[in-house]
């Protein structure tokens, strides 16, 4: 089997939180000590601005910055106290070797352990940011009738939270003889990366309606929390899906849960808003379904006694999503006192209540995870729900910033903020791939070789019989510059054309056995 050699690559630069108080990294320098040897030092910059102590660590990551773990046996100036000032750490690549993936990005994280001020993320919630979003977002984008506008406004929900400079990834499937997907971003957390709090909103909609409240309003209110929180550093994870034909019957976040959570992760609370923007506080403006007064009895009291207004949140949670709405109601009471939250808990998975369970936070109640619903009450309330009338001038963005307010201090609470800075550099060292007995060996050719940008792929016996895999292009400062998924198959060939600048990329195919790499040239 061929050895694959992938050369050091450089600097990929510091990314420092918003927190004013937080320390900053800079990477300086990776070298190997010798040639022939697998010692390694990297040297890197630690500036805090009370010249407090801090902690340090370093964690590696082998899908493009998606998902870390701790590197081990690192020494010099990791651990606590380390003072500010030029440091370095050593370790032994044998560690990253042994992964089997092409390449290696390194993270060197330092906090100096202070508290974060959630309630600064919260005041930077812009209502006239939502409505410009709701607004971008109101357009017809069925599945069948809308096609090319759905896949539009999937594009434009994959680059805003890549200008976040947040990993995005599609997670693609077939529906009906269509290809959909959903958008799935991820925040890494430093401290337990495979501990997942997750933000989510369905972003197709009815035909032929704009579908303002239903559901560019949640796409809104999930696109406004990640443009703030990617700016701060936390200790889980944060992800951000847009899930796709959810009007069909949940597919999206249906094939999600079942088929696309990442090994190892662990999904601690889903936030999932359909719907949060229709709000009339005049009376008799509120419906129930049909049986609330007895599922509810309570509820349905203090409801009716303030005369069936509808200018209330609704969080809808399951009994095992106990300790989720606590979480949701106590940062509402603290971060956004004047919000009406209004939260109920169904038996078992809801199904006594099919009202109750008419969007994405029903497949991860099947799967027993904690998960809220976050609405206005849809066409209980709504009368304007799917139909043409359901337009961005109907909404509250008062309102609507309230609801995304307190879910953001619910959501960042529960991560646990960290006041932290963070670098990363990408790494690369030789790979002997040993293969499979009966895997001929991988052929991965770029056709022509230079090129302007334009070219073919060619991969041959790389991942059958092992398949899926992913397909990356970095370039040497190891940023990605492209991704996609790759069906098992013997061969693919594909063709490409990429807005690339002239210089050296990594083309790496990994099928979570093997990893091959071919150098791109463009000119």
């Amino acid at each position: 089997m061929k050895a694959f050699f992938l050369a050091l690559c450089g600097l990929l630069g510091s990314s420092v939180s918003l927190w004013a108080q937080a320390p900053s990294v800079q990477i300086l320098q990776l070298n190997r000590s010798q040639s022939d040897t697998t010692e390694v030092s990297l040297q890197y910059s630690l500036a805090d601005p009370n010249n407090d102590p801090c902690e340090v660590w370093i964690r590696y990551s082998t899908d493009g910055g998606r998902s870390f773990r701790n590197l081990n046996g690192a020494s010099g100036d990791v651990g606590f106290p380390i003072s500010p000032g030029n440091r370095s750490i050593q370790f032994n690549t044998q560690q990253l070797e042994q992964v089997g993936a092409l390449p290696v990005q390194l993270r060197v994280v330092a906090s100096d352990r202070k508290l974060v001020d959630v309630a600064a993320m919260v005041a930077q919630v812009d209502s006239n940011r939502l409505r410009t979003l709701v607004q971008q977002y109101a357009v017809p984008r069925h599945y069948t009738t809308h096609l090319s506008t759905l896949a539009r406004v999937r594009d434009s929900l994959h680059q805003q939270l890549q200008r976040m400079q947040l990993p995005v990834k599609r997670h693609e499937f077939m529906f009906n003889n269509t290809a959909c997907a959903n958008v799935l971003a991820r925040q890494s957390g430093h401290r337990k990366d495979s501990s997942i709090w997750i933000i989510d909103a369905h972003f197709d909609g009815v035909a032929p309606t704009p579908g303002a409240d239903d559901n560019a309003s949640g796409v809104a209110g999930m696109l406004e929390i990640a443009r703030i929180l990617s700016q701060y550093e936390f200790e889980e994870s944060l992800h951000y899906i847009g899930f796709d034909v959810e009007e069909q019957g949940l597919v999206g976040s249906n094939r999600y849960v079942f088929t696309a959570i990442d090994p190892g992760d662990s999904i601690r609370g889903v936030f999932n808003f359909e719907m949060i923007g229709f709000y009339n506080p005049a009376p008799n403006t509120q419906q129930l379904p049909a049986g609330f007064n007895q599922l509810f009895p309570a509820l349905y009291a203090t409801i009716q006694a303030d005369s069936f207004r509808g200018d209330f949140l609704a969080s809808v949670g399951n009994i095992n999503s106990l300790p989720l709405t606590a979480r949701l109601d106590s940062a509402a009471v603290r971060y956004v006192p004047g919000l009406k939250v209004y939260s109920l808990n169904l038996p078992g998975n809801g199904t006594i209540a099919p009202d109750f369970r008419r969007s994405d936070h029903a497949m991860f109640w099947d799967r027993g995870y904690q998960a809220l619903m976050l609405t206005d009450g849809a066409d209980f309330r709504n009368n304007r729900y799917h139909t043409p009338a359901d337009s961005a001038a109907t909404l509250n963005y008062t309102f609507m910033a309230n609801v995304v307010k307190a879910t953001l201090a619910a959501a960042a609470t529960a991560a646990k903020p960290m006041s932290a800075g963070k670098a990363d550099i990408t790494y690369g060292f030789a790979l002997h791939v040993e293969g499979h007995p009966d895997h001929s060996e991988c052929e991965l050719r770029v056709q022509p070789n230079p090129n302007s940008g334009r070219f073919g792929l060619v991969l041959t016996d790389c991942l059958h019989p092992y398949g899926p895999a992913s397909l990356r292009i970095f370039s040497l400062d190891g940023k990605m510059h492209y991704e996609q998924q790759l069906p098992k198959a013997n061969e693919h060939k594909l063709q490409l054309d990429l807005n690339l600048k002239s210089g050296t990329y990594l083309v790496v195919t990994d099928n979570g056995h093997e990893s091959f790499t071919a150098k791109l040239v463009v000119q």
